[in-house]
């Protein structure tokens, strides 16, 4: 990591307090070596004199964001261990997602998995396999990303603030293309939303992964907006089986049953 540029700085904002930014930038500077640094070095790659880089790791040391080894700097276990404990907490689901998505599991024998908003995108935090030989691969909590074309992103979308689909795309509303199936386009992503109220869940048809689908609904858990997702994820060939697709369906409208139930 380097210092800010200047096109960082243009949109700064104006009540910017200028030395927390340079200490947690100096945080980051820390975090990103395999191995302890030097004040002279952080200085260097933050792009700082050193005397003020030397106040700075000071106050880091203090606080415990920083440990000091002699002449020698790396990060405050105990402060960060803190805080990634309690940065864990706000991303795990409530023990009533949970039991919905081992009801999903259990019936469909799908693998199904949860996901969440988090810093404007929306999240994998739990998953759960199913028991079919042949299944989705590479699915991994912390994915983010591409929410148009994923099932997860389309029922918060759909079912969540207007605001938040107008921050999606380029100036021209343009979206990013995963496959050839994916939705490219905002008022496209908007007609799809529209559906996706009117069915009471989100498709994925081979729009993130060729010959992967999923659906999804939204977990409200008595609030205006949902924050969760709960997904099925399958191959294609299951997903085209009408008996397949029914049950898929007739198990989430039954968690969207229990999830208003709570409201």
């Amino acid at each position: 990591m380097t210092a800010r540029n200047s096109e960082s700085d243009a949109a700064a904002p104006r009540d910017l307090v200028q030395s927390v930014v340079r200490a947690l930038d100096i945080v980051d500077i820390v975090a990103e070596s395999d191995t302890p640094l030097r004040a002279q070095v952080i200085a260097q790659r933050a792009g700082l004199h050193l005397a003020t880089v030397s106040h700075l790791l000071s106050t880091l040391v203090y606080v415990g964001y920083l440990q000091r080894h002699e002449r020698e700097y790396s990060l405050g276990g105990g402060k960060i261990l803190s805080l990634s404990s309690r940065v864990e907490a706000d991303w795990r689901p409530s023990r009533q997602a949970y039991d919905m998505l081992e009801t999903v599991v259990s019936t469909t024998g799908e693998t199904a998995y949860l996901s969440a908003w988090h810093d404007g995108d929306v999240t994998i935090v739990a998953i759960q396999e199913g028991s079919h030989s042949v299944r989705v691969a590479d699915l991994r909590v912390g994915v983010s990303g591409d929410i148009h074309a994923r099932a997860s992103g389309k029922a918060l979308l759909a079912f969540g603030p207007p605001a938040m689909v107008d921050r999606l795309g380029d100036a021209d509303g343009k979206l990013l293309a995963r496959t050839e199936n994916t939705v490219t386009s905002r008022e496209a992503l908007v007609a799809e939303l529209d559906r996706t109220r009117e069915r009471g869940y989100a498709i994925d048809e081979q729009e993130y992964v060729t010959g992967a689908c999923g659906l999804a609904v939204p977990i409200f858990e008595g609030a205006r907006w949902p924050q969760t997702a709960l997904s099925i994820t399958t191959p294609l060939h299951r997903y085209e089986d009408p008996e397949q697709r029914e049950l898929y369906v007739k198990t989430l409208r039954k968690v969207r049953a229990i999830d208003a139930s709570m409201g």
